[in-house]
């Protein structure tokens, strides 16, 4: 990605929300904190955390409608729930509009929000640190005990963020995407390869 490309997402940031900003910084603190612990390209996890967010703040009928335009397979959960296509939609609009060509940071900001099975160390980076943002203690009162995980084990963080997660979604009566119950079976397969 050349300097305009980057020059032209800070300026796509800057324009978003304070909240959503001071979101993506924290994120940006605790990636970089994550990456240099696990040996990771430092530069992608900045731009990934720096980028993730980019659609955050799209309305749910925008998101649907740009998905579609994108040739995207939209689901029932995402017409339920089309927050979940900001992470996807957003990396398609970085490749797109932005210039935005390295498929590991696309990667990350597409699955950051659910996950996915298969996920990288960067992957997994950018999906633990966008939910240790402590603004999120609240939504994720649990996330002390994923932070002190992902210092050890981004698959031990992983899991327990998810199993945390998918239990509050059923108490709640709510939604539970696929992707992050494959997300769940892929960490479980990671922990029983490694004993």
């Amino acid at each position: 990605m050349d300097e305009t490309s980057r020059t032209r997402i800070l300026d796509a940031i800057k324009r978003l929300p304070k909240g959503v900003r001071s979101h993506i910084e924290t994120v940006r603190g605790k990636s970089a904190q994550l990456a240099s612990r696990f040996g990771l390209d430092e530069a992608k996890a900045d731009l990934a955390a720096l980028a993730h967010d980019v659609c955050r703040t799209v309305s749910g009928p925008d998101l649907l409608a740009m998905a579609r335009g994108f040739g995207m397979p939209v689901t029932g959960i995402d017409h339920a729930v089309p927050v979940f296509l900001h992470g996807p939609v957003g990396a398609e609009v970085l490749k797109r509009d932005y210039g935005l060509d390295d498929e590991e940071v696309l990667s990350a900001i597409r699955c950051h929000t659910m996950g996915k099975p298969g996920m990288s160390g960067l992957d997994k980076t950018l999906f633990l640190a966008d939910k240790l943002d402590p603004s999120k203690t609240g939504r994720y009162p649990f996330i002390r005990e994923v932070d002190r995980l992902a210092g050890d084990d981004l698959d031990q963080a992983m899991l327990c963020f998810i199993d945390h997660q998918v239990r509050s979604f059923i108490q709640e009566g709510s939604l539970v995407h696929p992707a992050m119950i494959a997300a769940r079976n892929d960490a479980v397969l990671s922990l029983k390869r490694e004993a």
